[in-house]
């Protein structure tokens, strides 16, 4: 299943750099509405390293994460499913019809 989103009025939030909160189109709002969607294949550190060189690196990789989805044209999630215990949903994101990992 493919689900194209509106940036404007689907995407929330960027929590990290391959995390994201948002609502999927013609989904009931029960099911559907703010979820946390991981991306496959993306890395990202914490932002909350004790590390400090590690914690500069994940707020430099949400900016450019949020960024690259901000400059999208078009932005899609395929091929999701629930993530470990029930949270969130892990899928593929494509920006501009690119598989992005």
């Amino acid at each position: 299943m493919c689900f194209v989103l509106d940036k404007g009025e689907h995407l929330k939030e960027t929590i990290n750099g391959n995390t994201f909160v948002a609502t999927l189109p013609g989904i009931h709002p029960v099911f559907g509405e703010a979820l946390t969607i991981r991306i496959r294949g993306l890395q990202a550190e914490s932002i909350r390293a004790k590390d400090p060189q590690k914690a500069a690196l994940a707020f430099d990789q949400r900016l450019a994460f949020r960024r690259a989805m901000d400059n999208a044209h078009t932005v899609e999630i395929r091929n999701l499913e629930r993530g470990e215990g029930g949270v969130g949903v892990w899928a593929d994101l494509y920006l501009n019809g690119r598989l992005i990992q």
